[in-house]
């Protein structure tokens, strides 16, 4: 039987994960993470492919950090304030994944503008409005 190719990982199925990633209880592997995704949209991934992912693999390391250093918190016995318990800890993840995220693209701007001063670029340069696309430029005669 031939294994049909699992859609491609888009920002749509990146963001999925993200959000199964940022509200993960218990003990976190790949295969685990691999299993809630097919669970959530039916779509079968491998590890190579999600690690693959720059954004996935980076929430995957910090979550699986952030689960360790957390423990066993022991759960109230008011089913609300779990539910709030457990809104607030997938709030907290998601916090911490987007000011990594953040990090990164700081980063990458000072990076970039470093770059484009070395190449005498100016801020009036790099501030141009992209070019409009022409559109039906090649109509028939």
């Amino acid at each position: 039987m031939v294994k049909r190719r699992a859609r491609v990982i888009d920002d749509n199925v990146t963001e999925v994960v993200l959000h199964i990633l940022d509200g993960w209880k218990g003990k976190l592997t790949w295969d685990a993470l691999i299993e809630a995704i097919k669970a959530s949209i039916s779509a079968e991934y491998t590890r190579q492919a999600l690690a693959g992912h720059k954004r996935i693999a980076e929430a995957f390391v910090l979550r699986k950090s952030g689960l360790a250093k957390e423990g066993g918190r022991l759960p109230s016995g008011d089913a609300r304030i779990n539910g709030y318990l457990e809104t607030i800890a997938r709030l907290k993840a998601e916090n911490k994944r987007l000011a990594a995220e953040v990090n990164n693209y700081r980063e990458m701007f000072i990076r970039w503008t470093q770059n484009a001063q070395n190449k005498n670029l100016t801020a009036a340069f790099l501030n141009k409005p992209l070019l409009e696309p022409k559109r039906d430029a090649t109509e028939e005669e």
